[in-house]
C-alpha cells in the first residue's frame, strides 16, 4: 500500500472526500514517517515470525506515491487510524484526534503483543 492508499482509507473512516484537502494528502508524508518510527518494533516483531531479516531502522517515505514497507496486516490495522488523528488535529477536532490517536496506538500494541505472547 502507498502513503496515498492509507490516506484514502483514513477519509473514509472520518467520512470526508479524499481530494477535499489537496494540503491534507502532503501532510500525510510526514505524519506517515512519525507513524512508520511508532509502529517499528511491531513490524520487526512480525518479521522475526515470519523468519525475515528485521530492520536496523524504520523506513523513511518521501511522497505520497511511496510504498509502505510493513507488514500489510498492520498498514491496515494501525496506519489508517494514525493518519485520521492527524486530520482531526489539524481541523481542530481534538476530542476526536484523541480517540484515533488511542485507535491506532491500540492497534499497534495489539499486533506486537499477539506476536511476543507467541515467542515468549
Amino acid at each position: 500500500m502507498t502513503v496515498k492508499d492509507i490516506f484514502k482509507l483514513s477519509a473514509a473512516l472520518i467520512g470526508d472526500k479524499v481530494n477535499s484537502d489537496p494540503e491534507a494528502l502532503e501532510l500525510s508524508v510526514p505524519v506517515m514517517n512519525i507513524l512508520l518510527q511508532e509502529s517499528f518494533k511491531c513490524e520487526n516483531s512480525m518479521r522475526i515470525r515470519d523468519g525475515q531479516e528485521t530492520l536496523a531502522s524504520a523506513p523513511f517515505v518521501t511522497t505520497v506515491e511511496d510504498e509502505i514497507p510493513y507488514h500489510e496486516e498492520l498498514v491496515r490495522a494501525a496506519m489508517p487510524y494514525g493518519v485520521a488523528w492527524q486530520l482531526h488535529q489539524d481541523a481542530g477536532n481534538f476530542s476526536l484526534a484523541a480517540t484515533y490517536r488511542n485507535m491506532f496506538i491500540d492497534a499497534v500494541n495489539s499486533c506486537y503483543c499477539f506476536q511476543m505472547r507467541k515467542y515468549t
